[in-house]
Order: C-alpha cells, then structure tokens, then sequence
C-alpha cells in the first residue's frame, strides 16, 4: 500500500474506489439500467426501449454484451472487509483479473457499436458517435489507469473477528 499515500485509502485501509471506476460500470451496463428505469416508468404513451434501441435484437445484444461485465460488478459489490480469511483470499485471488473482462465487454461494445454504423451505411448518428466516444473512453481508462492496476490488486483485509479467531 506504499504506492499511494493515505489520501487514496478508505477506512478499511483498501484504496478507495475512483468515480471513474463508477462510471464506467454505468456505461458498459447501460442496457441494464436502461431496462430497469423502462420497467419502473410503467407509461405506455413513452416507449424508452424504442429511443435507444431500434429492434429488439439490438436489445438482446446489448444486453448479452453488457453480461461480460456483470461479474467485476458483483465482485466489487462484495468488496468490504469479510470475518473470513478464506473468504477474502477467494475474493481477492478472483478480484485481482476483474479488470481484463471490462476491458473486453468495452472491446465488444465498441465493435458492436461499429457494426450498427455501418448497418446504416456510416451515415453520421449523433446517438452512435456519443456512444462511440464514451465507450472509447472507458476503454482506455480500463487499459491505461494506473491505479486502476493498483486498485484491482488490493482487497480488504479481513475483520479483527477474523484474526481473533485465528
């Protein structure tokens, strides 16, 4: 933990979470949230499935790519200090390669994003090109962060309950 100073560490002692970490869940399950924000509006006259996806199956897709991500995102969910000692190595051991699926669900995103521009012939969709670029970011801040490198390696040690015991 020495790479870091005390700024970047939560109470626990783990480094903190970057809000661009968070942001990047957002945006590589945006079809969840999507799905989700559709399901509790219950309005029939608005149709949000319809403004962003244009057919079902672009849904379903979506929704398959977005799947790749789904397990980093339990697992840091889990991330918080555990009474465990097998428990938390499991979890770190598992934590520690997280960061290679997100960087392959926005590697799949991108090129999906890719295939339904040039379904419509490349012509210009601001809708696409916003997409295009936010999932471009994602990947390069999943590739290039440093502390994301740091961040993936690190979980919290296990509770004083836990040594106790031990």
């Amino acid at each position: 933990m020495s790479r870091y100073g005390p700024e970047y560490w939560d109470k626990y002692g783990s480094y903190r979470t970057p809000f661009a970490f968070h942001l990047s869940i957002l945006v590589l399950l945006r079809a969840y949230f999507i799905w989700v924000i559709a399901a509790l509006s219950r309005r029939p006259e608005l149709d949000l499935m319809s403004l962003f996806f244009k057919s079902k199956d672009d849904f379903f897709i979506a929704i398959a790519i977005g799947a790749v991500a789904i397990v980093p995102t339990i697992l840091f969910c889990l991330r918080r200090p555990r009474d465990s000692h097998q428990a938390t190595q499991r979890l770190a051991r598992i934590w520690r390669y997280m960061r290679w699926p997100l960087i392959a669900c926005a590697l799949i995103d991108l090129s999906w994003l890719s295939i339904q521009a040039a379904h419509s012939h490349y012509r210009f969709s601001l809708f696409l090109a916003v997409q295009m670029v936010i999932v471009l970011w994602v990947l390069w801040y999943l590739a290039k962060s440093r502390y994301l490198s740091v961040f993936f390696s690190d979980w919290p040690e296990p509770t004083e309950k836990a040594t106790d015991k031990k």
